[in-house]
């Protein structure tokens, strides 16, 4: 490779808390990874690709200041971030800075509906994922959806958006407010005791509330009074459950809980099965899709400064907008339509309800209940033919 100084990628995630340092640890690792396999290739442009990543915390200040020291440290490019209440803080800061910022994993709609021009995103957006949850929800014949929220833009967001689906459908939808002071996990479970004489009983509860606390406690106040499922399933549209730490939240309770994932249990692409056997024989694990989501925004970066055939901003932009990319789950391309949410937005990577049904069980190994574009109609993988299983999170559940 040239002698020339690298080409360097800012990452953004959060490594420590109150940030779900899991989803971090997995974006970095997934951003690393791909700046390995890229140098062993030749790097970009003939240089070396570097990743320079920095801790958000899951707090906006920190976000802002970690893209702060990044253009500092003088990135060509800025990458990733899981929270969306730290990209939505970040993405004004970032504008102004002029350099290219791939979103990854964050959906707020507000991320792309602002329609910046250096801002790309190949997460799917919060209206269109939390309308898939909601669409399986009501083919799964819930009849009272109770959301446990705590008082955020994101999780206000997505409970709206579950809340509307929901009563195009008949189902009934109750909000259970959680205070922004330290919630006291029985009062809370107190309430959906209180719920459970009335018909209809709710019948899933979603954990609309900070991970790991307070959601281990409430989870733990659920068992302790016998309100697992069947009598009340527990539901998890944020998708922490991918997590491995998921087990050590949840306890005996995690398994059955339906949760968001941007991938397909067993259905990469031609490079996400080269990444995860690699991600795998490295790290000691297999990739989550947020692993995924991290490789895709460094592989799409230095594939369009390869295309512009520089590293100036303005033209790294430009680039993004018409490059087509074989990633880990798909073909990205960065879509705009004249309005809405759509702007340069991967239009759509995978978007599915799956479930685990033994603990500890891997992300390939989980059940498809729900898929964003062929629903329940249980369409076999390309070269396969394991197609999704009944819409039943459990032989137990009552008609």
């Amino acid at each position: 490779m040239s002698t020339q100084g690298s080409i360097r990628i800012g990452g953004l995630g959060p490594l420590s808390p109150p940030g779900v340092v899991w989803a971090g640890r997995e974006l970095r690792d997934g951003m690393e990874l791909a700046a390995r396999r890229i140098n062993e290739a030749g790097g970009v442009l003939g240089r070396p690709l570097q990743l320079l990543f920095k801790d958000t915390m899951g707090t906006p200040p920190a976000g802002v200041e970690a893209v702060n020291t990044l253009v500092r440290q003088g990135v060509h490019a800025l990458a990733g971030e899981f929270h969306s209440v730290v990209a939505d803080a970040i993405v004004g800061p970032v504008q102004r800075t002029g350099l290219p910022f791939v979103c990854a994993s964050a959906t707020l709609d507000a991320i792309t509906t602002r329609r910046l021009p250096c801002v790309f995103r190949v997460a799917p957006p919060q209206s269109y994922g939390w309308r898939v949850y909601a669409d399986f929800l009501t083919a799964e014949g819930f009849r009272h959806v109770v959301a446990l929220q705590e008082e955020n833009v994101y999780w206000n967001r997505g409970a709206g958006v579950i809340e509307a689906r929901l009563r195009d459908s008949g189902v009934r939808f109750t909000r259970v407010p959680v205070p922004s002071a330290t919630p006291s996990a029985p009062t809370l479970v107190r309430q959906l005791v209180g719920m459970m004489s009335r018909a209809p009983a709710p019948d899933i509860l979603l954990l609309l509330v900070a991970y790991p606390e307070p959601l281990r406690s409430v989870v733990t106040e659920l068992r302790t009074r016998g309100l697992g499922p069947p009598a009340v399933f527990l539901g998890e549209p944020a998708g922490r459950t991918v997590f491995p730490d998921w087990w050590d939240v949840a306890g005996g309770d995690g398994t059955n809980v339906p949760f968001l994932a941007y991938a397909r249990p067993q259905e990469l692409a031609p490079e996400g099965h080269r990444v995860s056997e690699r991600f795998e024989r490295e790290y000691g694990r297999e990739p989550t899709f947020v692993a995924f989501e991290g490789y895709d925004t460094v592989l799409a970066l230095a594939r369009a400064i390869d295309a512009a055939g520089s590293t100036e901003p303005a033209q790294v932009c430009e680039a993004l907008r018409r490059v087509e990319i074989g990633a880990t789950r798909g073909t990205v391309a960065f879509s705009t339509e004249p309005e809405g949410v759509v702007h340069q937005q991967w239009r759509w990577p995978p978007v599915c309800v799956v479930a685990y049904r033994h603990p500890h069980q891997q992300f390939s190994a989980a059940v498809l209940l729900w898929d964003g574009e062929r629903g329940a109609t249980g369409a076999s993988p390309p070269g396969g033919s394991q197609g999704r299983v009944p819409l039943r999170l459990t032989s137990e559940r009552s008609e």
